[in-house]
């Protein structure tokens, strides 16, 4: 099941080794083409979309475990919004000591009521 991530956890995860970048995909809407992204390119850009402040949180990300037995995860933006042209598309390893637990803890975004 798909679940709500911000790209600040996102980054964080894979910051504090909880999550290892196996494959990063852009996928093309309008020319249906998919170009793979080099995994420190894609580390840098979503370091600097983090620093970006407020327009960080105009990514909409979302995961969910990773079913084809790599005992991992995949991240996703874009592929929900109508409006975005690229669906980003991380696969991610989860570090042999970590739990799901702990990626739950750290990816799961939960809405506060302010």
């Amino acid at each position: 099941m798909r679940k709500r991530t911000t790209t600040k956890q996102l980054q964080q995860a894979i910051t504090k080794n909880l999550l290892h970048i196996a494959k990063v995909e852009v996928y093309y809407k309008t020319s249906r083409k998919t170009e793979t992204i080099d995994t420190d390119k894609f580390k840098e850009n979503l370091d600097f979309l983090c620093e970006s402040g407020i327009f960080s949180d105009f990514v909409d990300w979302h995961y969910e475990k990773d079913l084809s037995g790599n005992d991992g995860y995949i991240a996703e933006s874009g592929a929900m919004n109508l409006y975005s042209e690229n669906v980003v598309t991380v696969y991610l390893r989860k570090n042999d000591s970590i739990t799901d637990e702990e990626i739950q803890e750290a990816l799961l975004f939960e809405e506060s009521e302010e």
